[in-house]
């Protein structure tokens, strides 16, 4: 083998992979059945190239909720849950959390790896466990329930969330602002964003 060719591979290797990827996300979003040769086409790479870079649809579901954990990493990021009043961080919070939801919602059912599932959560849990306690230490956050046990029931109340957009029981926008509501309620937290 050439060393161009060689170099070519190590560029086309890397960038197939993310474009399978990202094709996976918009293609699963529009229709959760999709195939892999479906997923391949909208790449623009051959059915074969995706079974090369994941073996399984299973393996290219399991990158994809990577991709999208990392995305809802970025979206914390960008929510800066330090800066302004507590209040407000969270629902900077509860808006990006929202729109995740309902971007993920579409790509089947969660892993059954629960321990998987935890450490996904870990970051998020200790930015809203420093988050809760600022509310608190402001007066923002009136619940006398305690950080811990609000941490547990932000993320169940995201899993219900996330499970009513997935049955069709609520639409995606209708149940963002339910989760929205019953967060900032759950915290004794006043919604600057509420409707009068």
């Amino acid at each position: 083998m050439s060393e161009i060719r060689r170099r070519r591979q190590r560029i086309e290797v890397p960038r197939n992979r993310a474009a399978l990827v990202s094709a996976a996300v918009r293609v699963l979003a529009e229709r959760p059945e999709a195939s892999m040769a479906e997923i391949a086409s909208a790449a623009g790479v051959a059915r074969q190239t995706a079974y090369v870079h994941f073996g399984t649809r299973e393996a290219l579901l399991t990158a994809v909720r990577d991709e999208l954990g990392r995305r809802a990493f970025d979206v914390l990021d960008a929510a800066d849950l330090e800066a302004g009043p507590a209040t407000e961080a969270l629902g900077r919070f509860l808006a990006a959390a929202g729109a995740l939801l309902a971007e993920q919602a579409a790509l089947g059912h969660p892993d059954s790896d629960t321990e998987a599932e935890a450490s996904r959560h870990l970051p998020i849990e200790r930015r809203l466990e420093a988050l809760i306690r600022r509310g608190h230490e402001s007066g923002e956050f009136t619940t006398e329930l305690e950080t811990d046990w609000l941490v547990t029931a932000t993320i169940a109340l995201g899993h219900a969330t996330d499970h009513q957009i997935r049955v069709g029981r609520l639409d995606a926008r209708v149940a963002a602002r339910q989760f929205r509501l019953s967060v900032m309620r759950l915290y004794g937290a006043d919604d600057p964003d509420r409707s009068p």
